[in-house]
């Protein structure tokens, strides 16, 4: 294999979605940012001292522990299986990782449980994260999932066309992570933080970027429209700027959807729709894609940057 061209893949794990979930309401608590704010608000309660120690021991330099990505490795699905695996980890393998990449957090009492009774203390994690996953994932979890599929075949594309190198720099990801080994296993996350979360797992490094489509988590989309939000958001910042027709439409653009869909949310017509979305395209704040025969639209990382700044905005001064 050419030493300049990486052998990079594509994976998912359920666990690492619940792991960059308890990051984010570790870092941020409720009051999390624009998309994550009103199921942070949701989910927040779910969080345990023990899950809080996790993530505390990974934030540093951003080194998810190894014990929490065999789902990468094994591309076993769902979220029992991982906590499974993560239940029966061997405990010296444990204690000699935690030894030697995290030796200051033998100081966290949850921790030095987990060094002294790995055994009883990864089957109380692994309860702890079975649980938060029930109340703070689980709720929104086919919508994730379809996301998350969304974003393996979009950047599947990008890995067969132009190869593992073009696709690290796509999406940001620090090649040097690697280790100077050249392989490495990108997991998309829709609970994402800012960080390039990693690990090694299977021999290969694992390193995560912030899926597209994480408006998902937005409140509204799990159930009805509350009744008179429309009177609510008349007079937003979002509208102001962009007109509340065209606002309308951004805001259902935090997940990947076609024109068709999104005139059935909005109940416009179709034609008016496809006139938004066009001059969204144009003033660079909506991206679209292929996906087989569906022609998909979103907001970019311009609009993402644009409607939270703009709804956090309004929340400071509501």
């Amino acid at each position: 294999m050419d030493r300049q061209q990486p052998d990079v893949r594509l994976a998912l794990c359920d666990l690492w979605q619940a792991f960059g979930a308890v990051a984010l309401l570790t870092r941020y608590g409720s009051d999390a940012p624009w998309p994550h704010r009103s199921w942070a608000r949701e989910a927040h309660g779910a969080l345990t001292p023990r899950l809080r120690s996790v993530v505390a021991l990974a934030r540093r330099r951003g080194r998810v522990p190894s014990f929490l990505g065999a789902g990468i490795a094994s591309r076993r699905a769902g979220i029992t299986e991982e906590l499974d695996d993560l239940a029966r980890t061997p405990a010296g393998p444990v204690r000699d990782e935690i030894a030697r990449e995290y030796p200051a957090a033998v100081e966290d009492p949850p921790i030095a449980a987990l060094i002294r009774d790995p055994e009883n203390q990864l089957r109380c994690l692994a309860a702890d994260f079975a649980n938060f996953w029930q109340v703070a994932v689980e709720p929104r979890e086919a919508g994730l999932a379809r996301c998350l599929e969304e974003e393996i075949l979009f950047r599947s594309r990008t890995l067969a066309m132009s190869g593992g190198a073009a696709l690290l720099h796509e999406l940001g990801l620090p090649l040097e992570r690697a280790g100077g080994t050249g392989r490495l296993t990108a997991v998309p996350m829709m609970f994402a933080d800012g960080t390039h979360w990693w690990s090694v797992a299977g021999g290969r490094i694992a390193v995560s970027f912030a899926a597209r489509g994480a408006g998902i988590l937005h409140a509204g989309r799990t159930g009805p429209k509350r009744e008179g939000a429309a009177q609510d958001r008349r007079e937003d910042r979002l509208a102001i700027l962009l007109g509340r027709g065209r606002a309308s439409v951004v805001r259902e653009l935090a997940e990947p959807i076609t024109t068709s869909a999104l005139a059935d949310h909005l109940g416009l017509a179709a034609s008016t729709v496809s006139q938004h979305l066009s001059a969204l395209v144009s003033a660079g704040v909506v991206q679209r894609h292929r996906a087989g025969t569906r022609v998909l639209y979103e907001l970019n990382r311009s609009g993402m940057t644009l409607t939270q700044c703009l709804m956090s905005q309004q929340a400071s001064q509501g």
